[in-house]
């Protein structure tokens, strides 16, 4: 098979050079495109087709970027050329001509290089940037199937979904009746999860060290030479980031409450602000104090809110916004690292927009409230909202709310089926772990390949 990989640079896209000589060890062949020339120039002394897309850019040439907008927009299912480079942060700053032009560029690139080197599968990555958008509309529109893939917290980690993020893990009719010992298998599990009771992916830190002074000279210097036009690579705005998000973590303790004990309350976990599900699929949830709002008004009296950032949000959200959290009675903001477990078990209730811990929830048999269409809404485990305009009716139907026992561990057991070895790159960046992830996706990509290929019709039956 032939694969097309998409990526940034750095450590991304050295990762995924690991997964793509492993596919060609398996003799597969595999294309690189990347926002660096310098990954890309690594990549190719390591025997790999890799190309920088600002070369491929420079190849093609200039072109009416009139013409190629109305082009764009009548080819691929897009309102217009801003839905595909509103989130992306090589965007920021930029005039509407000059966005609209850069992202004209890497559609341009990416037609040609899939003309070029024809796959039969490619792998964009999550994420906002537009190369990874554009490639991803790129190959749907050629019928190539793109796969992504996403971390949970089963015994096999990957979910891996092909041409979308915002689906089902799987059909409705798959939920059945388990034998013994998969019943058995499902209970251990839990039980193993819950009694390690530890998080999934670790607190976000910024700690000041030799190594990260030395990735950022290394940044600088490919800045200056390279990479000098990597929208994606901008060393000193990631120093001052940094540096803010050192001093907001340290600003945002004295927000942080205590829990009254013996009062009851509600959990909810806040996601991290710049999600692409959120930004891309699910906008009307990017406001989340306004969600917290609307949540806390329709909790009856007696029962508090207790929320807490996302491991991976620690000093970046803005003091304004952990201030505005606070302002309704009966919310509470915990300290970040407070045990998700404890906070679960000693909750009535869970209300997420997609969070994991809605998953974990279920392991301790709690009813969820699900705002932003997870992956594991609509089984008949959790109580799901539609429309925002629900909630003062949905909360208070939350505390009366208890999931079936038995069909819990059937829909966790269909989650079990349906995930796959590996991490994502953002969880484990391993050689190791990237010949999982290779094997992970050739059996997806054989899978998906097998599901595009046009069934026989049926013979029809003799005349007697």
């Amino acid at each position: 098979m032939r694969f097309l990989i998409t990526t940034l640079q750095t450590y991304e896209s050295d990762f995924y050079g690991m997964v793509g000589a492993e596919l060609e060890r398996r003799g597969h062949s595999v294309t690189h495109v990347t926002e660096s020339r310098r990954s890309a120039a690594e990549l190719r002394a390591r025997g790999v087709d890799a190309r920088a897309i600002q070369d491929v850019i420079a190849e093609l040439g200039p072109s009416s970027l009139d013409e190629d907008v109305r082009r764009i927009e009548a080819t691929y299912p897009i309102p217009h050329l801003r839905d595909v480079y509103r989130n992306d942060k090589g965007c920021a700053g930029r005039s509407e001509q000059e966005c609209l032009r850069r992202t004209v560029d890497r559609f341009r690139a990416l037609e040609r290089i899939f003309d070029e080197a024809p796959p039969d599968v490619a792998l964009p990555e999550v994420g906002n940037e537009t190369i990874r958008i554009a490639a991803h509309l790129v190959a749907n529109r050629r019928g190539i199937p793109a796969l992504f893939i996403l971390h949970t917290i089963f015994p096999n980690p990957l979910r891996v979904y092909v041409d979308t993020l915002h689906a089902p893990i799987a059909p409705l009719d798959e939920l059945r009746e388990l034998t013994p010992a998969e019943r058995e298998e499902v209970q251990e599990f839990r039980r193993a999860f819950t009694d390690r009771a530890t998080p999934i992916r670790q607190f976000r830190s910024v700690p000041v060290e030799a190594r990260r002074a030395r990735v950022f000279v290394g940044h600088i210097e490919r800045k200056l030479t390279d990479d000098r036009d990597n929208d994606y690579l901008r060393p000193w705005r990631l120093l001052h980031q940094n540096a803010s998000e050192w001093l907001r973590a340290r600003a945002a303790r004295p927000f942080y409450d205590r829990l009254e004990p013996g009062r009851p309350f509600v959990y909810f976990p806040l996601h991290v602000t710049d999600d692409y599900k959120i930004q891309r699929i699910i906008p009307h949830c990017v406001d989340q104090a306004s969600l917290v709002e609307q949540v806390a008004d329709a909790l009856p009296q007696g029962y508090d809110l207790v929320l807490k950032e996302h491991p991976m949000s620690l000093g970046r959200n803005s003091v304004r916004l952990l201030r505005r959290l606070r302002q309704r009675a009966n919310v509470r903001l915990v300290e970040p690292r407070t045990n998700t477990h404890e906070l679960i078990r000693r909750s009535e209730a869970v209300v997420v927009i997609g969070s994991t811990v809605g998953i974990e929830a279920l392991l301790y048999d709690k009813p969820v409230l699900t705002l932003g269409v997870p992956y594991y809404a609509g089984f008949g485990v959790t109580l799901d909202v539609e429309s925002f305009a629900e909630l003062h009716e949905k909360v208070p139907e939350l505390l009366r709310f208890r999931p079936e026992p038995e069909r819990i561990l059937q829909f966790l057991h269909l989650c079990m089926r349906h995930c796959h070895p590996g991490h994502p790159l953002l969880v484990d960046r391993s050689e190791e772990n990237a010949l999982t992830v290779a094997d992970t996706l050739e059996r997806a990509a054989l899978a998906a390949a097998l599901e595009r290929q046009p069934r026989p019709e049926p013979l029809e039956a003799p005349v007697a």
